[in-house]
């Protein structure tokens, strides 16, 4: 499998090309495509959040509690310097002595998390989150399709990792990385599912406005000019 560097390179370089559309689309502004692009980079560690290793887990999930810290604090404007410093000190402390167990207790490296059903899972609580925290739908919707990017990227280049080009082999890893589903942890699948349907349900009522939004979107899209012109 691609290695932690390589995650992060190849998710920094997609988050920047869709960030590079959503800014020329005018969909999202400048400081908005930013924390767009930070927020599909770091997705692009996600799936590895179940990792065996000690000291990469310590890592992801101090990346993971620094990016939240500051994600709330753009999103939530706070009152104070201290109000500011109470509640990043506390999403970093509940990421790491909270979550982080969790994670530990309830995952194995390549396990659910390393599954298109955990993608969605991702993408679905980034918007409802987005959305909870009082962001538009436009902003909310975004947030989820880059955490969507950011993850597959991810999948896609560890099942590439797994083709061997030089001796024209398959290793033993192939298909572990991408699957559907991993039905051998029918418990945190099930977790899964539920939390798949806690925010399909919240989301369902405005799905018509989601639809909306997309398609206004592809109209900006179709706007832009990809090729220079002479």
């Amino acid at each position: 499998m691609a290695n932690f560097a390589t995650h992060l390179k190849v998710s920094i370089f997609t988050s920047a090309a869709l960030g590079s559309v959503v800014l020329n689309s005018n969909i999202a502004t400048t400081s908005q495509s930013i924390l767009l692009f930070m927020i599909g980079a770091l997705s692009g560690l996600l799936p590895d959040l179940d990792a065996d290793n000690s000291n990469s887990i310590d890592w992801l999930f101090s990346i993971l509690g620094i990016t939240l810290s500051i994600s709330f604090i753009l999103i939530v404007p706070q009152s104070s310097v201290i109000s500011l410093w109470l509640i990043c000190g506390a999403i970093y402390l509940a990421t790491h002595w909270l979550i982080k167990p969790i994670f530990e207790k309830l995952t194995v490296h390549r396990g659910s998390l390393h599954s298109i059903f955990a993608v969605v899972m991702f993408t679905l609580m980034g918007t409802t989150g987005s959305l909870l925290l009082s962001q538009s739908l436009n902003m909310s919707l975004l947030i989820g399709i880059f955490i969507a990017l950011g993850s597959l990227t991810h999948l896609i280049l560890d099942e590439a990792y797994s083709v061997d080009l030089e001796n024209n082999a398959i290793k033993a890893s192939f298909g572990t990385a991408m699957k559907l589903v991993d039905l051998r942890f029918p418990l945190t699948s099930l977790f899964q599912a539920v939390l798949v349907g806690i925010s399909f349900f919240y989301l369902y009522p405005i799905l018509p406005e989601i639809i909306k939004l997309i398609v206004s979107w592809q109209e900006k899209i179709l706007l832009i000019s990809f090729i220079p012109k002479f």
